[in-house]
């Protein structure tokens, strides 16, 4: 069964971008991910943290969840916007953004609200070791 095992939360700026990657490297060493892995996986986050914040939105909160699937690690990271009002997503910007994300990470999912702006990210890779069942 897949079951969300870390939360973080810290404030949408960039600079909180260093809190998630140390996280990271905790989570990597918990989930026998090897040290290629572990830096795509860093890459890849901030990649994703740049994506949320730069969309035209403030940003209020990041929050990423590390999800355990057994032989797959998943880490998703999600933006809190504040306030609402009109935005027009800048489609080509995602698009970089994804393309960079795919050649870090086998597996990349966004997630956009209505107005078209990246709610969340998630990134999605095989550990070194599956788990015993």
């Amino acid at each position: 069964m897949t079951q969300q095992e870390i939360t973080l939360r810290v404030p949408g700026k960039r600079e909180y971008a260093l809190v998630l990657r140390l996280a990271l490297g905790g989570a990597a060493i918990l989930k026998d991910l090897d040290a290629g892995a572990l830096d795509d996986l860093r890459s890849a986050s901030d990649e994703a943290v740049d994506c949320l914040l730069h969309q035209g939105r403030e940003v209020s909160w990041l929050t990423m969840y590390v999800v355990d699937g057994g032989d797959r690690l998943t880490v998703r990271i999600c933006a809190e916007f504040a306030g609402e009002g009109a935005f027009l997503a800048d489609k080509e910007e995602t698009e970089v953004s994804r393309a960079v994300l795919e050649t870090l990470i086998p597996e990349v999912e966004m997630c956009a609200k209505d107005c078209g702006c990246i709610q969340a990210i998630s990134l999605t890779l095989k550990k070194a070791v599956a788990a015993e069942a």
